[in-house]
């Protein structure tokens, strides 16, 4: 059993929550830490989106039910009808993610037998408000999640794994079922990209200006990860089109396979050099070989013309050739734009490391 960071700054949520709505008010405060429980959310902006939704959506349940209880009555027919009273308003106000617990508190003062009614309303309201405002505030400013760094391990890690595969495979060292397997796996890894990187942008607290630096290194995630798909697109595309690629003459095989490692290397550095470990004016390979780059687009065209006058461009050859061109010209332009722009950041902030993947906080 693991506990990580969230599960720690729930339970405190709930105590503080608890705590103080017991201070203020002298009840018992339960609504205030189930507020906490499902305000605590994975960013920052999440947190600061779901307080203002509950903070709306529970005003205005406990305003329904304050005025329908005063109006007529909070018998068990009549706080089942509010019940769809409420869940439709809200769903038409687009509020449908905090529905649950507005319809807690909702039951809660319509079930209350105090003689001031809508004091009750206000109390139980006023509960809700203390809950998820600790919970945005523990969320924000007590070890807030660095998704950043956990993001860049996950893609580091996951593309030294496509660039073995992508290694192998030029050199026919895989096995056809084991590789549609591990590609399942690379699939899953860039679905996690995406996820931490969407986290990354709303790691920012909401009403603080975002910083230069902040929106730049934002852009450099993003060439990363695309980066790391076009490293996998070149991998599948190679998958797909095996057979295409072992019928390429020799010599058109050697060409691909030494392009391709120059490109694999500069990748490789380049998540070096964006980590600190490689000097920031190095990696500059890419421009210096261009003409590599137009003999490895001359002898795939020369190829397919061959192969049309066969009349076999319509078959998988022809077109495998193309898609195979197009998957390595893709990678090769995304490392370009990353490698620009990680050695543009690194000349500027060379002091920032990024540290060991031990040191992540789950």
């Amino acid at each position: 059993m693991k506990l990580g960071a969230r599960s720690f700054k729930t339970g405190l949520a709930v105590a503080l929550s608890i705590l103080l709505a017991q201070f203020l008010s002298a009840e018992s405060g339960v609504i205030a830490g189930i507020s906490a429980v499902s305000s605590t959310q994975p960013s920052v902006a999440r947190s600061y989106t779901f307080m203002r939704e509950r903070l709306l959506a529970n005003t205005i349940g406990g305003i329904l039910a304050g005025v329908i209880a005063w109006s007529i009555g909070s018998n068990i027919l009549i706080i089942g009808l509010s019940v769809v009273l409420l869940i439709a308003l809200l769903n038409y106000l687009k509020l449908e993610k905090v529905i649950s617990l507005s319809v807690v508190t909702m039951i809660i003062i319509m079930m209350s037998t105090s003689d001031n009614l809508f004091l009750t309303a206000a109390t139980r309201v006023a509960e809700t408000f203390i809950g998820v405002v600790v919970a945005f505030l523990v969320n924000s400013f007590i070890h807030p999640p660095k998704y950043d760094e956990r993001l860049f391990h996950t893609v580091d890690y996951a593309t030294s794994e496509f660039l073995i595969w992508l290694r192998a495979g030029l050199r026919k060292n895989t096995e056809f079922s084991i590789m549609n397997n591990d590609l399942k796996w690379a699939r899953q890894q860039l679905g996690n990209m995406e996820k931490y990187f969407q986290l990354m942008q709303e790691s920012f607290i909401p009403f603080r200006k975002k910083r230069i630096d902040d929106l730049k290194q934002l852009v450099i995630y993003r060439r990363m990860v695309a980066s790391s798909r076009a490293a996998y697109n070149v991998l599948r595309v190679l998958h797909d089109n095996e057979n295409v690629f072992f019928g390429f003459p020799p010599e058109m095989r050697i060409t691909i396979r030494e392009r391709l490692e120059t490109l694999m290397s500069g990748h490789e550095q380049i998540m070096l050099k964006f980590s600190g470990r490689v000097p920031a004016k190095q990696v500059n390979f890419f421009e210096a070989n261009k003409a590599e780059r137009q003999l490895l687009v001359k002898k795939f065209f020369d190829h397919t013309r061959k192969e049309s006058e066969l009349n076999d461009f319509t078959n998988q050859k022809g077109y495998g050739a193309i898609h195979l061109m197009s998957a390595i010209l893709a990678y090769e332009d995304e490392l370009i734009h990353f490698n620009k722009l990680v050695t543009n950041y690194r000349s500027k902030h060379n002091t920032n490391h990024i540290s060991n993947l031990d040191n992540i906080s789950r």
